[in-house]
Parts: structure tokens; C-alpha cells; sequence
């Protein structure tokens, strides 16, 4: 619950510092290019910071820039805020599309219309209708991710990943690169996953599920925002803080309380703020007939308690707000 609580409270307090469309004001006679960016979900942190990223590369840049996205993490919340925006036309569209095919439809219709189209942080099946992807190396993530588990359980005991639903091509590439690699490691026994459906309570109550029938469970890798909430959660409920090792991926004020209260042992942060400026500039560069960059990568760190304070790593944290 505490995640939804956040997340409102985060979405309210983005829309009012970015009221009237976020519309960035010329400057040095720029040519008045409209870009919207879908988010994946409105109030996320991640999504947030992507945005703010988006907004200040559009004001330095002179174009107009708004910022739209539903109230939870799905197609049927992302698809309606898509129709809405083709409707109104604007000349390019930045978007973290949901699962696999489930938003080609509309995405062929917008590029069909002209609007140019940027991919940022996942990609839609059909990966030809964007100018350029720009994201993290998630598959990369999950390895990482697994081998900063293994270390912390002493490579020995069982570990579970914490899923989000599959289709998302950003977690499913960690997912797939943290079992990929987790099989490695001879001492430890995987359990397979569980999918918390994007819904931090519904990751408290099916860890809590497995944890009742794996006493013993030693780790746990969740793989975005809601799945860290959740199972961090689940974690102090059952009064395992530091005997179940967590990993996740993206952080939220709650979760950097957990860290720095030992809940949570370990995270994978990307840099959404480039992200967005990355996929402002792509945007740019297509309408004005410029040559783009079909993939950027983006990077990552691993946060913890003894370094989340090191400048290196503090830049990575996400925002709740542009201010």
C-alpha cells in the first residue's frame, strides 16, 4: 500500500510543477516543434525523472514539451493516453511503450500520421516504428543483479526473482539475464519466479507465500519498483530484515529508507534523466531530417548502503519531482 500511496502523492505533485502541458518556451528562434512523451506510469519515480530529463532538453533546445501517462503500470492504462495524444497531433512522441504488441496498433497509426516516434527505456514488438531506442542493457542488469545476490547469500541457499508480468521487454530481459546467470553459481538453488502483476501488494503477498513454503529462502531479486516495495514489505512483516537478502532494479524514497535501514541490500539504478534528454534530442534530430541513433545505451550502478551517499552514485538517484 505504501508504494500506491507514493506513487498518488508523487503524481500529484508532478502534474502541478509541470501544469499546462510542461510547454517549454522557444528559444533563439527555434522552430516551435510539439513532443509529448507517454509515460509508462504517471508519479513513478523512474518515469518521473525520465520526463525531467525530457523537459530540460526541450526548453534548452526551444521546443514544446508535455508529459502524459496513466495510473498504473498496463496497456489498458497506457492505451487510452496514447489515443489521446495521436489525436492531438503533436510532431514527434516519446514513449515507454507496454508490453510487446499490445501497443503497435496505435504506435503504426501514429507513425502512419507522421508523428515521428522515440522509444525510451522499453521497446513495442515492432522496434522499426521508432527513430531510436534508448535504454539501459537490461539483460546486462539482471546479470549484474544475480552475481551481487550471489555474493551477498555466500553463494549458497535458495533465491527467488520477483517478476512484474511478462510481455515488458525491460523486465523480461532482466529476469532473463539474472536466470541466466544465477545457474552458474553451484551452491545456489533457483526457485523460479513469482509476477506481482506491477502491484507492490501483490509482490508482499506472494512472497510471502513462497517464504511460508521455503523457510529458508536466502535472496530475492525484484525486478522494478513495485516488486522492491512489495517484497521489502513482505521482508519486515515476516521480521527477516537482513536474513532475506533483496536485490532490486530502480529505486523510490521508500526503498532508499529500506536501504539505508538494511532492508533492502542492493540496487541496480539506471539514468533516466539521459535517458530523456537522449530521446528529446532523437526526436529533434528527425523532424529536422537529421541523421538519428537507432540504439543508445544508457548506464547503470550498483547502490548501496555504504556508497548511495558517494556523488558518483547520489546522481543516479531518481526524482519525484522537476524542481
Amino acid at each position: 500500500m505504501r508504494g500506491k500511496v507514493l506513487l498518488a502523492a508523487a503524481a500529484l505533485a508532478f502534474a502541478a510543477s509541470c501544469s499546462s502541458g510542461t510547454a517549454s518556451t522557444a528559444e533563439g528562434g527555434a522552430k516551435p516543434y510539439k513532443i509529448t512523451y507517454v509515460q509508462g506510469m504517471a508519479g513513478n519515480p523512474f518515469f518521473t525523472s525520465l520526463t525531467c530529463g525530457a523537459q530540460e532538453r526541450a526548453r534548452e533546445l526551444g521546443v514544446q514539451f508535455d508529459a502524459q501517462g496513466g495510473k498504473d503500470y498496463s496497456p489498458q492504462s497506457q492505451t487510452p493516453i496514447l489515443n489521446g495524444v495521436i489525436a492531438q497531433k503533436p510532431d514527434a512522441l516519446v514513449i515507454s511503450p507496454m508490453a510487446g504488441e499490445a501497443m503497435v496498433p496505435a504506435l503504426s497509426k501514429a507513425k502512419a500520421a507522421g508523428i515521428k516516434l522515440v522509444f525510451a527505456d522499453s521497446v513495442a514488438a515492432d522496434e522499426s516504428l521508432a527513430v531510436s531506442r534508448i535504454a539501459s542493457d537490461n539483460y546486462a542488469g539482471g546479470v549484474l543483479a544475480a552475481r551481487t545476490l550471489a555474493k551477498q547469500v555466500g553463494e549458497k541457499g535458495k533465491v527467488m526473482v520477483m517478476g512484474a508480468k511478462p510481455g515488458i521487454s525491460t523486465t523480461d530481459a532482466r529476469q532473463k539475464g539474472f536466470e541466466e546467470e544465477i545457474v552458474k553459481h553451484a551452491g545456489i538453488t533457483y526457485l523460479g519466479p513469482q509476477y506481482s502483476e506491477s502491484q507492490p501488494a501483490t509482490a508482499t503477498s506472494k512472497f510471502a507465500a513462497v517464504l511460508a513454503a521455503n523457510s529458508g529462502l536466502a535472496g530475492v531479486f525484484a525486478v522494478s519498483t513495485q516488486e522492491v516495495e512489495g517484497v521489502a514489505t513482505g521482508v519486515q512483516n515476516a521480521g527477516k530484515s537482513g536474513k532475506v537478502q533483496i536485490v532490486g532494479f530502480d529505486t523510490s524514497d521508500p526503498i532508499l529508507d529500506d536501504v539505508r535501514n538494511g532492508v533492502v541490500q542492493s540496487l541496480v539504478v539506471q539514468q533516466p534523466l539521459q535517458m530523456g534528454r537522449d530521446a528529446v534530442e532523437q526526436a529533434v534530430a528527425a523532424l529536422e531530417g537529421r541523421a538519428t541513433t537507432s540504439a543508445i545505451s544508457t548506464p547503470f550502478v550498483v547502490l548501496t548502503k555504504d556508497n548511495m551517499a558517494q556523488p558518483g552514485i547520489a546522481k543516479f538517484i531518481y526524482k519525484t519531482t522537476c524542481s
